[in-house]
């Protein structure tokens, strides 16, 4: 780095500090619990629920690409695990009935 590079970053460095406010623990203290209560206004996201079937799906797309990528093996087993248990999830929540449809209502 010249000497004119070092000057010029000096001076800078000199404006930036003269552009930045030092605050003392109290007021960086009140800054950022006022940011935080600003959270508190936000309105909450509903999650969009996915089905076993479309997980299932998902997890069967991963596992292919995954073996043409010649992922490892720990890997490749891991996107078996979960796509049987998605599987597992969706045969068990088609097997479960309404409790009054033994009664007949």
């Amino acid at each position: 780095m010249s000497n004119t590079e070092v000057l010029q970053w000096a001076a800078e460095a000199d404006d930036s500090l003269a552009r930045n406010k030092i605050l003392t623990d109290d007021e960086i203290f009140r800054t950022v619990t006022a940011e935080d209560n600003d959270d508190d206004y936000v309105t909450p996201i509903n999650p969009i629920k996915i089905s076993h079937s479309e997980a299932g799906a998902a997890l069967s797309t991963s596992l292919q690409w995954a073996e043409e990528q010649n992922f490892e093996v720990h890997e490749i087993m891991l996107l078996r695990r979960l796509r049987d248990r998605a599987f597992e999830l969706k045969i068990g929540t088609a097997a479960q009935g309404k409790i009054n449809d033994f009664f007949g209502h």
